[in-house]
């Protein structure tokens, strides 16, 4: 069942919404009566290892192992799309410690409506004191205030996405009106024994991809996730910053080749702040993709097995992927067929409002 229409109206700014104190810090007008409590914009480097610590503890309570290292979180907050890290980042302190944080932005799904989207992470030991509340109320003031600058959209949404295991967030999300739309699996193969290599689709070969080569990979992927549900952000700005990503590894990719065409590819990565903390030899798979005209031929199958071969032959001992549970292509049956299984998952959750400019 689609949410019930938001109204501009409801959500605009209201004169006290946003109090202005010292040093950069504001109030929100709707933030629990906590001693100390303030907020405040991000201010750059110096804020860094507070977020990693936070990020760790969220991540930690939430079941969810990824481990963010401080240039990763510098590159993610220092090279958006369609956002102002220094005003589209809040960060909440009780006292000098970093309690909560949260940001907003914006982009073009291809397959649908314009996503306005809200993120947000409070503390294990801050949430259910209304902290988070009153950050995501405020990201959607600002969201739509953003909106009402742009042009009349047929459809827009205002989005957010949260850990199936963290309770509280989703009692946030019903609170607002928002609706569970998508659910994302993460999947595990436990190891990285018995891999069925099949043959490839005939006439076509996999080789190593040079570096020159990397953006034509990407539009590639671009091209074939613009189909799928929430579309990708193939702006130049994403482009930049996965191409300069640390721990991107161009030895890991796997892309098949039709004469000089990409016919399809995966990629994925090696974490090693990821593996040390969690005590494991684990790789991912990133992107799996094949495009139209090469498709159902077992391209994707072939592809696969080769990408755990190639993370065996570096010593990974096991894998780990995330995928829409709604993927048109079956994708959870086909990564089960290879072995992985769902160990947790998230959901996206959507309130429609009306966009025009105002």
């Amino acid at each position: 069942m689609a949410a019930p229409e938001l109204a501009r109206d409801d959500l605009l700014p209201s004169p006290g919404d946003l109090l202005p104190g010292p040093a950069g810090e504001f109030g929100l007008a709707k933030a629990p009566a906590i001693p100390r409590l303030r907020f405040r914009a991000y201010r750059g480097h110096a804020d860094i290892p507070a977020l990693l610590e936070l990020h760790a503890a969220v991540d930690h309570a939430d079941g969810n192992t990824q481990i963010w290292t401080y240039e990763e979180l510098r590159r993610e907050l220092e090279q958006p799309s369609h956002l102002d890290p220094h005003l589209d980042d809040v960060l909440a302190f009780v006292g000098p410690r970093l309690v909560a944080a949260s940001r907003i932005e914006w982009g073009d799904s291809h397959t649908g409506p314009r996503l306005y989207s809200s993120m947000g992470h409070v503390h294990p030991e801050w949430r259910r004191r209304g902290i988070g509340s009153a950050m995501f109320d405020r990201n959607e003031r600002r969201l739509v205030a953003i909106a009402a600058t742009h042009a009349a959209l047929p459809e827009a949404v205002l989005t957010t996405v949260a850990e199936d295991s963290d309770a509280g967030a989703a009692t946030l999300f019903r609170a607002h009106g928002y609706e569970r739309v998508r659910v994302y699996q993460h999947m595990t193969r436990p190891h990285l024994e018995d891999i069925h290599v099949p043959p490839l689709p005939p006439g076509l070969g996999v080789r190593p991809l040079a570096r020159a080569q990397l953006h034509a990979f990407w539009s590639a992927m671009v091209e074939c996730f613009s189909e799928h549900y929430g579309g990708a952000d193939g702006s130049p700005e994403a482009y930049a910053r996965w191409s300069t990503e640390p721990d991107l590894d161009i030895s890991l990719f796997c892309a098949a080749f039709d004469g000089d065409e990409i016919a399809g590819g995966i990629f994925g990565h090696i974490l090693d702040a990821e593996n040390e903390a969690q005590g494991y030899l684990r790789g991912w798979a990133d992107s799996l993709f094949t495009r139209r005209p090469w498709r159902r031929r077992g391209l994707a199958s072939a592809l696969m097995a080769r990408f755990l071969i190639r993370l065996r032959e570096r010593g990974m001992t096991s894998a780990q992927l995330e995928v829409d549970s709604e993927n048109p292509n079956e994708a959870t049956r086909h990564y089960e067929r290879h072995g992985f299984v769902v160990d947790r998952s998230y959901s996206e959750w959507r309130k429609p409002f009306t966009v025009g400019a105002g």
